[in-house]
């Protein structure tokens, strides 16, 4: 218990005095004997005089706390995680002092979210560092080295988002309040997950002090305190004057709007939700899944919602969902999560949670319905936009989780570990507004695109081209075979190359791919006098050839939308999708029920070798003649949900390839490239 000690054998109880309401106090300090020696009478004591206390605080104050806010509490203190100590006095109706002499009771403690400047450092036992010396005044202090300096057994780490914890964040919040520190110098926080050990930043960070976080549990207990000590009288007048609502909300015209109204306006919108997903079915399941933010966090309006909300919804309530939902057992099913989560502890505590990918899903759903808000004019700003890139892991155990998420998908059969994008991850990819309005005029500067960033997704979905494949396509490789459109796969000069024997194919061009304006746009490049399909693209001397500046730029794209660096979400997983989409196909659609020959069909378009049971005579045959329905199987390829992309626009296209080529350096500025630095080898 705070302020609760003993003085020989007998137990005392003390309360410091706020240095604002000494002078009407009349004291520095409460303090007085429990008159026992037993531990445990001495508490019950001690509680009754320290509440005695603080009520007559409180009264000296003038009752300068918000009762309406300090009686109410929130979600956001329920939800678990953490809270800017400003985001703490919006909440609680608290002021700042107050706060802090919490923490130097020692009654709250101090973190720091890690700022992007100091996400690189070391951890180390602290008992591996220099003790200072006790004649300076400092017993019990460590000398914090230099990254050079660095002891042998500290190891690198990278702490990006990660909340840590103060070191001795008393002796902090103390020296804030007696005006010594107007800022806090984060040289060192406690290491995660590593008890004695501690998380040193190369570069060490000045933070104000009303953005140190404090965990929203001990705000919780704080006040719970704090309202057992108001008088019954306040409580019931709850003497609080409500500030006039503004004129014009803060943060937008929807600023007062709750978040099931916005979102009600955002599923009926021809431009929001029903945009991404025609299926009324998968509207009606992402509704549903975005309307648990309200759920656990409370309907607030869309003005009260910002970065720390976020936050704590996505490291508390999140990370407690099922995983499988939709297989839950009937028993353990409730009209709301809450109580399903209840019931299913009690039931099945065995039962696996949401996985992580899931749970960055269900962030991204959030993120693109406040885009929506925004770009309707209905926010200001975004206040998911500080979310980005925030992960919560170190550099060591994120490379880690991939290694071993490469594993599971090996085992589980996924080629190379990587799996196909889900709906969703469909759904964001082609949201993006180069598929939208079918050009890029819309970016400018480093930002810019070139026509490949369009093309390049849609041929991996529709066509299975493998990124090298479909980066050193010639305008020649697009020509009809027995009177079907295709791509010609092939090593017929010295710049291209294919991964083996079996990838040199014909595939035939989905109709969504001519829907698209592909032909056309081929069209177009051959009356401008170009020879490859992506011009733009440079050669390199290494076996990525042309597919190294295409490989960085969906990448980027990739990483942009939030995707999980774990090598299973790559280029690579669009081939996988139309592999599925491929086998879902039933062999009717060839005109005949061989279900042999339509997975031979399969292995044919894909570039796969056939296995060694099904390779006979009549295979072989088949895969020689049968274009028109190789066609036919490409052709009943369809992506439930995915969005409708808008046909491209040839003039941007070839726009931006000359300002590509222009952009070039040395003899190849303003050329096409042909690979002729492979020659010079």
């Amino acid at each position: 218990m705070d302020g609760f000690f003993r003085r020989g054998d007998v137990w005392w109880a003390r309360l410091a005095v706020p240095a604002r309401l000494r002078q009407a106090a009349g004291r520095r300090e409460f303090v007085q004997s429990c008159r026992t020696t037993d531990k445990h009478a001495g508490r019950v004591v001690a509680a009754a005089l320290l509440a005695q206390w603080r009520r007559k605080l409180f009264e000296l104050g003038g009752g300068r706390v918000d009762i309406e806010k300090l009686v109410g509490g929130g979600p956001a203190l329920v939800a678990g995680g953490h809270l800017s100590l400003q985001r703490a006095v919006e909440l609680l109706g608290f002021d700042l002092g107050d706060l802090l002499r919490a923490a130097s009771a020692g009654r709250i403690g101090l973190h720091c979210r890690i700022p992007p400047g100091a996400a690189n450092g070391f951890v180390v036992p602290s008992q591996s560092l220099e003790s200072v010396d006790a004649e300076l005044g400092q017993a019990g202090g460590v000398v914090i080295p230099s990254p050079n300096g660095a002891p042998n057994d500290s190891i690198r780490a990278q702490m990006v988002g990660q909340v840590l914890p103060l070191v001795d964040s008393a002796i902090v919040a103390g020296q804030v309040l007696a005006g010594e520190l107007g800022a806090v110098e984060l040289v060192c926080m406690e290491a995660p997950g590593r008890p004695g050990w501690l998380y040193v930043p190369d570069v060490a960070p000045v933070v104000s002090v009303g953005s140190l976080e404090v965990l929203a549990v001990e705000l919780e207990a704080l006040r719970a305190a704090a309202v057992a000590v108001i008088p019954a009288e306040r409580m019931m007048a709850k003497t609080v004057t409500a500030p006039e609502p503004p004129t014009q909300p803060r943060g937008g015209k929807w600023a007062g709007k709750r978040f099931s109204e916005a979102l009600e306006a955002y599923c009926a919108s021809p431009d929001g939700l029903p945009k991404t997903l025609a299926s009324e079915v998968e509207q009606r399941q992402r509704k549903a899944g975005m309307m648990l933010f309200p759920e656990f966090m409370g309907d607030l309006p869309l003005g009260a919602i910002d970065g720390d909300v976020l936050r704590q919804y996505r490291d508390g309530p999140l990370k407690t969902f099922p995983g499988n939902a939709n297989h839950l057992p009937k028993e353990v099913k409730r009209p709301t999560m809450k109580a399903t989560i209840e019931a299913l502890r009690a039931a099945r505590p065995d039962w696996p949670l949401m996985s992580p990918t899931m749970q960055r899903e269900r962030m991204q759903w959030l993120r693109r319905f406040f885009a929506w808000l925004v770009a309707r004019g209905y926010m200001d700003a975004d206040p998911s936009s500080g979310l980005a890139g925030e992960t919560g892991v170190s550099k060591a155990d994120a490379k880690a989780a991939r290694r071993d998420a490469a594993a599971a998908r090996k085992e589980a059969g996924e080629e190379d570990g990587r799996g196909p994008f889900s709906g969703d991850e469909l759904t964001a990819i082609f949201s993006q507004p180069l598929f939208v309005r079918g050009h890029g005029r819309h970016v400018v500067g480093a930002e810019r695109c070139g026509p490949h960033e369009f093309w390049l997704p849609l041929l991996g979905l529709f066509g299975g081209l493998r990124l090298k494949e479909a980066s050193q396509l010639r305008l020649t490789d697009v020509r009809q075979v027995d009177g079907v459109w295709g791509l010609d796969l092939n090593e017929d000069t010295p710049d291209k190359s294919l991964k083996n024997e079996q990838s040199a194919r014909l595939v035939p061009l989905h109709p969504a791919l001519v829907a698209a304006g592909f032909l056309d746009y081929c069209d177009r490049l051959r009356r401008e006098g170009f020879r490859r399909v992506f011009p733009e693209l440079s050669c390199v001397a290494s076996d990525a050839r042309y597919s190294k500046d295409s490989g960085r730029r969906m990448s980027m794209m990739l990483e942009k939308l939030g995707m999980p660096r774990d090598g299973g979400r790559v280029f690579h997983s669009f081939r996988h999708n139309m592999n599925n989409a491929l086998a879902r196909v039933p062999a009717e659609v060839l005109g005949f029920a061989d279900a042999t020959l339509a997975r031979v069909a399969r292995y044919a378009i894909m570039g796969h070798d056939l296995p060694p049971g099904e390779r006979d005579v009549n295979t072989a045959s088949y895969l020689r003649g049968r274009t028109s329905e190789m066609a036919a199987l490409v052709a009943a390829v369809q992506y439930e949900g995915l969005p409708t992309v808008a046909r491209f626009d040839a003039g941007w296209g070839v726009e931006a390839i000359r300002d590509a080529l222009g952009r070039k350096h040395g003899d190849r500025k303003g050329k096409e490239d042909m690979g002729e630095v492979l020659h010079l080898r």
